[in-house]
C-alpha cells in the first residue's frame, strides 16, 4: 500500500549539528516504536500517517549530497500490511539519499477487504529522528488517530541548520569548546590497549533498573543521574583514576521551542566527576550538579569540537530507557536473588571506542580496546554497585572490592 503526503514547503539545507554528530560517531541506530490500536480501519490509519509525515519535515527529508539535505513538499510512502508483520522486517540500514527516513508496517486482523489495524510499527532512520523524537512521532500519531491536532514545534531541522550557521550558532560552539577544554583539562584519558577486535557485551538484568530508581528516589535525582554516577565510579575504579570524564548523550530538549521537535538534535555533553568523595551517595549528588551544568554546553558544531578536543579518548554513556513509574523495591534478599539470574552475552561490534548504554532491560558495553571478559566485568560491577547501593550508602573505599567480584560467564556469540 502507498500513502500520499503533502507538506508546506520544499527546500534544501545543510545537515544539522545533531545529524553530523550521528555521522561522526556512527553509533546511532534506527528508532523502532510500536503503537497498539484497538482495531481501526486501514484508511483511517493511512490518513493519519499522511498527516503525520506532512506535519514533520524530518520525515520527508532525504540527503542531497555529502552535507546537504532536501525537504520535499509531497511524495508517496510505501506501507507494508499483514497479519504476521514484525518490526524485524522493517529494520536495516537506510539509504538516506533514495529512501524516506520512515518505514511503516500495519499489523492487521480480519479479512483482507475489511482488515483492522491492531498495531502500527514505525522505524525511523537515525539521521531523521533521535530517541526522544521517536517518542513524539508515536504520541502525535496517536493524537491524529483520535482526531486531535498535536502541537507542531516551530523548530524544523532546516531552520535549525540555518541558526547553527549564524553568528549566534557560532557563539554557542565557541562557548561549548571552551567549557569542554576546561573540563577535560582536569582528566587524563583512561589507559587503553591498542585497538583490536571490537566486542559488544550485553547484561540482561531485571534488578538493575529497580535499584537505580530506588537510589534516585532517596537522593531526589533522576535514575539517569544514578546510572551516570555508577558508570563513572566503575570506569574510574577500573582505570585507577580519581577524576573521571564521560561523554554523556544529552537530549537538548530543555527549551520550549525544542521540546517537541521531531528531529535528531541529541549530542554529547561532557561530565567530569571527582571520585574522591566519601560515599556513592555524594557522588550521585555531584553527578546531578555536573550534569545540569553540562547540558548548557551540549549544542555545538561537532567538527569544530573534534578539532579542539580529543573526544573519542573518553568513554561515552547513553541512557535510552523509556520512562517508568511501576518500580517497587523488594527486600534485599529478593533483589539479590533476581540479580543472580542476570545474563551476559556478547557479539562482534562494528565500531570501537569505549561506550556504555543502559535501557530498561539492562546495560551494554562496546569497545575495541578491552577484552570481552573485561567488558563483562565492567557491567557486572555496575549491577553489583547499584544493587548494594539500593539498600545502603556505599563508601567509595568499597568500590575496589565490588569491581573485583568475578563476573558471570560471558556467553560467546553464536
Amino acid at each position: 500500500m502507498k500513502i500520499v503526503f503533502t507538506g508546506e514547503r520544499s527546500r534544501g539545507a545543510p545537515l544539522t549539528w545533531g545529524q553530523r554528530h550521528v555521522r561522526r560517531t556512527a553509533s546511532a541506530s534506527s528508532q523502532v516504536r510500536v503503537l497498539d490500536l484497538p482495531g481501526l480501519p486501514v484508511p483511517r490509519v493511512a490518513d493519519a500517517l499522511a498527516q503525520l509525515v506532512g506535519r514533520h519535515e524530518a520525515l520527508r527529508t532525504r540527503l542531497a549530497g555529502e552535507d546537504e539535505q532536501r525537504v520535499s513538499d509531497h511524495g508517496t510512502l510505501a506501507v507494508d500490511c499483514g497479519p504476521a508483520l514484525s518490526a524485524d522486517e522493517l529494520t536495516g540500514p537506510f539509504d538516506d539519499q533514495e529512501e524516506w527516513p520512515l518505514r511503516v508496517g500495519l499489523v492487521t486482523a480480519g479479512p483482507p477487504d475489511g482488515a483492522a489495524v491492531r498495531q502500527v510499527v514505525l522505524v525511523s532512520g537515525p539521521l531523521a529522528v533521535d530517541h526522544n523524537g521517536a517518542e513524539i512521532v508515536v504520541k502525535d500519531l496517536g493524537l491524529l488517530l483520535r482526531g486531535a491536532l498535536p502541537v507542531r514545534s516551530a523548530a524544523q531541522p532546516a531552520d535549525d541548520a540555518a541558526f547553527q550557521r549564524s553568528v549566534s550558532g557560532t557563539r554557542l560552539t565557541s562557548r561549548a569548546v571552551r567549557f569542554w577544554t576546561d573540563e577535560l583539562r582536569r582528566v587524563e584519558p583512561p589507559p587503553v590497549g591498542p585497538p583490536g577486535t571490537a566486542w559488544s557485551v550485553t547484561l540482561r538484568s531485571s534488578a538493575m533498573d529497580v535499584a537505580a530508581h530506588s537510589i534516585a528516589a532517596r537522593h531526589g535525582v533522576s535514575a539517569a543521574t544514578v546510572y551516570l554516577a555508577a558508570t563513572a565510579a566503575v570506569v574510574g575504579t577500573l582505570a585507577g583514576s580519581r577524576v573521571t570524564g564521560l561523554r554523556a548523550v544529552v537530549s537538548n530538549r530543555f527549551y520550549p521551542d525544542r521540546r517537541d521537535v521531531v528531529a535528531t538534535i541529541a549530542q554529547d555533553g561532557v561530565v567530569v566527576l571527582d571520585l574522591a568523595v566519601p560515599s556513592f551517595g555524594e557522588l550521585v549528588q555531584q553527578a546531578w550538579r555536573m550534569t545540569m551544568r553540562s547540558h548548557r554546553f551540549a549544542r555545538y558544531d561537532p567538527d569544530a569540537m573534534a578539532s579542539a578536543v580529543d573526544t573519542d579518548s573518553f568513554p561515552c554513556f547513553d541512557d535510552s530507557r523509556l520512562a517508568r513509574r511501576d518500580w517497587a523495591l523488594p527486600s534485599e534478599a529478593k533483589l539479590r536473588a533476581v540479580a543472580e539470574g542476570s545474563t551476559l552475552t556478547s557479539s562482534a561490534a562494528s565500531a570501537g571506542g569505549l561506550a556504555l548504554a543502559v535501557d530498561g532491560s539492562g546495560a551494554s558495553a562496546r569497545a575495541d580496546t578491552m577484552a570481552r571478559s573485561d567488558l563483562g566485568s565492567c557491567l557486572s560491577a555496575l549491577e553489583s554497585l547499584l544493587v548494594t547501593a539500593a539498600f545502603r550508602d556505599v563508601a567509595m573505599g568499597e568500590l575496589g572490592a565490588l569491581v573485583a567480584r568475578p563476573p558471570g560467564s560471558v556467553v560467546p556469540p553464536a
